[in-house]
């Protein structure tokens, strides 16, 4: 029995992943015209209704919450609309030499890779720019669950989390500074790990 639930969440697991890979396939190729309209924002509503699961997993989770808000008054105004395309394009990487997201380029910056994130009892520091929210909304999400959310990189800090909107010449900005400093701790033997928004949010 128990061999029969490995494998279903094995096969759910793998058909979530390819639903996330046709999410991303289709925003780009809604936005490969450099236009959203009515229509299109509609139809990906009615895409992400149809595949439920996806809105609990990255990156549905952040789209369905867009459209969610852009749809809600029935209108979709410019402002909304060019909210809503800026997040579609960030999320996919489609601008990325615009944007500057990190997806598609965490070579470039100083990600670890890690098997669990633990937020109870650990404590957290937020750099760059979220899709999951505000800055105090990340750190309200810490709390809620336990951990410790700071301000700035100190020698007892767990993890330094980049948000997913950081700068690709982050070397040059003032979230730069916060990883050089993480960098230097780490290179002194402290055990700081340097997260992405994408990494913390699947361990919420």
């Amino acid at each position: 029995m128990s061999n029969f639930f490995a494998r279903k969440a094995s096969t759910d697991q793998r058909l979530l992943k390819r639903s996330c890979e046709s999410l991303l396939g289709i925003c780009s190729g809604l936005l490969a015209d450099g236009h959203l309209s009515d229509e299109e924002i509609r139809f990906l509503d009615t895409w992400l209704a149809d595949n439920g699961d996806i809105a609990y997993s990255w990156p549905g989770e952040v789209i369905v919450k867009r459209i969610r808000d852009v749809l809600a008054d029935g209108v979709v105004t410019e402002d909304e609309r060019d909210y809503l395309k800026s997040t579609l394009s960030d999320l996919i990487g489609g601008t990325l030499e615009e944007s500057g997201a990190t997806s598609g380029v965490s070579t470039r910056l100083p990600i670890d890779e890690v098997e669990e994130i633990l937020i109870e009892g650990n404590s957290f520091c937020f750099t760059g720019s979220f899709l999951y929210g505000t800055r105090n909304a990340c750190h309200k999400a810490i709390e809620e669950r336990g951990g410790t959310a700071s301000g700035s990189v100190k020698v007892s800090l767990n993890y330094l989390v980049i948000g997913t909107l950081a700068s690709r010449e982050w070397a040059h900005t003032s979230h730069g500074r916060k990883i050089e400093k993480a960098i230097d701790y780490k290179n002194k033997g402290r055990q700081i790990s340097i997260i992405s928004e994408e990494q913390w949010v699947t361990f919420l």
